[in-house]
């Protein structure tokens, strides 16, 4: 049994996230209400019928009326409507619960709209589609209090999570970094090469390295718009950091120096291949502690023998260049 049991919950924003949740709590709970709604209907007939949420509602009012908990799953630029539009029909004891990516806008339309409504943000920092054994961030607002706090922490202990509780300016930074960041360097990159005067020839070029270093634009536009237009201050001080990375290259390719670029890559190699292989810098065991060293020839099968040497600090058992990389010929 989950510990939201005999609660009535009402789920705004019917896509990814929200009916990852629904359908969790309803798996979880025997006597739980999960009443959706989203403003493409259609959306909300699939929830119900891939058994994410239990009711469907045709709006504001119907969704929120006489539920413990409200879940708001949409991108941060919905949320004032949103607002807007339930304030008139939720209970006193109400808890509001937001999964937005950005959450200073959030916290300042709450003290504004809901001003005496218990309302706390939640964000799943998920690699995988999956909300499994995840660490979800909690971020207290000004209108949060102990309830709030319980609350979200009982439906993250419910969908398996771990909590980390995030400072909100801290939150918004990171997102900032990680979650838009990506959109806006694709979107630049599209817009170079689409611009570009030689763009009909640069279109026969385009392979899977492209297509994955962009795939952020296959977000819906107001996604994406919604995390740029509300934290754009963050933004701004990633992007004049990022430039001056940009700046720390170009350097390095104006002397044209072997060593510099070679370690610059091979740093960074080996700083995605943790993260791919989800070794934690917060943890306190060591890359190699995760793979034992007998067994390289086993892992190189599986990531090559570069990467083996790595995890177990032992010789490649392949020819290298000066540099340390695999010789191609």
């Amino acid at each position: 049994m989950g510990n939201l049991n005999n609660q009535t919950i009402s789920i705004i924003g019917n896509g990814e996230v929200g009916s990852g949740i629904g359908t969790t709590l309803i798996k979880l709970n025997e006597n739980i209400i999960v009443k959706g709604f989203d403003k493409h209907k259609e959306i909300s007939q699939i929830a119900l019928k891939s058994n994410s949420i239990t009711n469907l509602t045709n709006n504001y009012a119907e969704c929120v009326k006489d539920s413990d908990i409200v879940i708001v799953a949409t991108p941060t630029s919905s949320i004032y409507e949103i607002f807007e539009g339930i304030k008139e029909y939720l209970s006193k004891t109400v808890v509001i619960i937001d999964t937005s990516d950005t959450k200073r806008a959030v916290d300042q339309w709450a003290k504004e709209i809901l001003p005496n409504i218990g309302i706390i943000g939640i964000n799943p920092f998920k690699k995988t589609q999956s909300f499994e054994n995840i660490f979800w961030g909690v971020v207290n607002y000004d209108n949060s209090n102990s309830n709030t706090y319980a609350i979200a922490s009982k439906l993250i202990a419910d969908l398996s999570g771990q909590v980390i509780n995030v400072d909100i300016m801290e939150h918004d930074s990171f997102s900032a970094l990680v979650e838009t960041m990506p959109i806006i360097l694709s979107t630049s990159l599209m817009n170079l090469s689409n611009d570009s005067q030689s763009w009909k020839e640069i279109y026969r070029f385009i392979g899977n390295r492209f297509n994955k270093f962009t795939d952020s634009l296959d977000n819906e536009p107001i996604n994406s718009f919604s995390s740029i237009l509300t934290n754009s201050d963050m933004l701004l001080e990633w992007v004049r950091i990022y430039i001056s990375e940009l700046l720390k290259l170009e350097k390095m390719l104006e002397k044209n120096s072997e060593n510099e670029i070679a370690n610059y890559i091979q740093k960074n190699w080996e700083n995605k291949l943790k993260i791919m292989n989800n070794i934690d810098p917060n943890a306190s065991q060591s890359a190699t502690d995760y793979i034992p060293s007998a067994s390289e020839n086993m892992l190189s099968l599986f990531v090559g023998s570069r990467a083996a040497k790595f995890f177990t600090k032992t010789k490649p058992a392949v020819d290298t260049d000066k540099y340390g990389f695999k010789k191609r010929v």
